[in-house]
């Protein structure tokens, strides 16, 4: 794939089925669309939905990679164990 393109996706706007994916030019590109698409799962005409290829497996892999969330202790706690010492 040239340098100067990028894959789009093009799903299903109620079920998420994906139809197909096409190649367009980044000049070219437009993700927003009110195209109907027909979707084989849903028997029907649905709005469809383009998204750049890979744009969730990258987000969610990034999500991972994320330090874990450490419950917070409440301040009555922090407060008497300072006393303490």
């Amino acid at each position: 794939m040239p340098s100067n393109e990028v894959n789009v996706v093009r799903s299903c706007g109620e079920c998420g089925t994906e139809i197909e994916t096409v190649s367009v030019k980044k000049d070219n590109m437009m993700l927003s669309s009110k195209a109907q698409v027909w979707c084989p799962k849903c028997q029907a005409e649905r709005p469809e939905v383009l998204d750049v290829a890979g744009r969730l497996e990258s987000i969610e892999k990034e999500q991972r990679s994320y330090p874990k969330a450490v419950p917070a202790q409440p301040f009555s706690d922090r407060s008497s164990r300072s006393a303490k010492d």
